[in-house]
């Protein structure tokens, strides 16, 4: 059903800008009303990376006032949109900051740093709205529930290899993100198990569309209902959702542990005291220490980038093979992934079977790429 605009509109609009969102003032239904809404408007968006990216680039595009950017991690190549914002070193939210100042002055950009707990509350009382379609289901919790403290829409997105899902969230008017997830939904790593480029842009550009309806009061949101695309079948559909019995919420916002505890108990307890650093696994290759280097990662994933000396044993040769039967007993087993989660597990399968001095490199090739080889590709 339609809903009443959030967006206050200005009074007027610069020449400029006028100029600019010209198809979008001469539309039926939007026009300048529509538009000095969207110029009045205040839109947080949590997480800049290859959905955020382009969802900020349409935002600013289509006129939005005032953009607020959560996001204190570093820039890396794959969050760049168009070949926005500039490849300068930065944390996201700075970057994005930095370059709609220069492409698009009309719009207010607001470096908001980190979206967390001690802040949460404080930061989306200053927006209309927030936005939200990270990797970490923790902080998509926590958005939810800030916003519905706050009586705030929350736009959601979560993306796949090859396809997402986009909703709206809001207590007031329907379900939320604990009705469409009773339990804390596994988290789908783009950067381990990999992700189309051109699906993040098609989410990002479906995220901005259901801000617009929100802001504009034009047809009808996705509240209560579920959007979903599949690129690889061409197939977008539809689907209702409704409040469920579930747990209420929190009297107080809680800071949920990142990804819900993603480390199995058995791998957490593995990994306590057999974890080394990049420096530490640098110092014993140094010293042609007897190791047996293993990567656990996927084929594609170890050519793109691997250490030298390194084996290959996919994750799952461990898990549901005989691959830790097979580890050499004259050396100690060194086992290493992306950033450290598949390798803990693997660690507590290897110590299961025999080899209680295995360790594993804390933080993966990423560490090893930040801490001593910065000229290996990571992604």
């Amino acid at each position: 059903m339609p809903l009443p605009p959030l967006a206050r509109p200005v009074t007027g609009l610069p020449a400029s800008e006028s100029t600019r969102q010209a198809h979008q003032l001469i539309r039926a239904g939007h026009g300048s009303e529509g538009q000095r809404r969207l110029a009045g408007s205040r839109v947080l968006v949590v997480g800049a990376d290859e959905i955020g990216a382009p969802l900020i680039a349409h935002l600013a595009d289509s006129g939005v006032g005032m953009i607020g950017v959560a996001d204190g991690s570093r820039l890396d190549p794959w969050d760049r949109y168009l070949g926005l914002p500039d490849a300068e070193p930065a944390d996201r939210a700075t970057a994005w900051a930095r370059v709609l100042e220069r492409t698009h002055p009309f719009v207010r950009t607001v470096a908001e740093g980190w979206f967390e707990l001690p802040r949460a509350r404080e930061l989306v009382r200053d927006y209309d709205l927030v936005v939200c379609a990270g990797e970490d289901p923790a902080r998509c919790q926590l958005v939810d529930d800030v916003c519905a403290e706050a009586g705030l829409p929350f736009v959601w997105g979560s993306m796949g290899a090859a396809g997402g899902r986009v909703s709206v969230f809001w207590d007031r008017h329907g379900p939320g993100f604990r009705d469409l997830f009773p339990e804390p939904p596994a988290p789908y790593f783009r950067g381990v198990s990999g992700a189309l480029k051109v699906v993040g842009a098609w989410l990002g550009v479906a995220l901005a569309t259901e801000v617009v309806k929100l802001l504009t009061g034009q047809g009808e949101p996705l509240v209560g209902r579920v959007m979903e695309y599949d690129a690889m079948a061409g197939t977008c559909a539809t689907v209702p959702l409704r409040p469920q019995e579930r747990a209420a919420r929190p009297a107080e916002p809680t800071a949920a542990e990142p990804f819900f505890g993603l480390l199995s108990p058995e791998a957490t307890e593995a990994a306590r005291e057999s974890t080394i650093s990049a420096e530490q696994l640098k110092e014993l290759l140094d010293t042609d220490a007897p190791v047996h280097l293993v990567d656990v990662r996927e084929p594609d994933e170890y050519a793109f980038a691997r250490l030298p000396g390194s084996v290959l044993v996919p994750q799952g040769e461990f898990l549901h093979a005989d691959a830790a039967a097979q580890l050499p007993t004259d050396r100690r087993t060194v086992l290493l992934c992306r950033a450290g989660i598949r390798s803990a597990e693997v660690l507590a399968v290897v110590k299961r079977s025999g080899h209680p001095d295995a360790v594993h490199l804390g933080g993966g090739i990423l560490a090893w790429a930040e801490r001593i080889d910065p000229e290996m590709p990571t992604y």
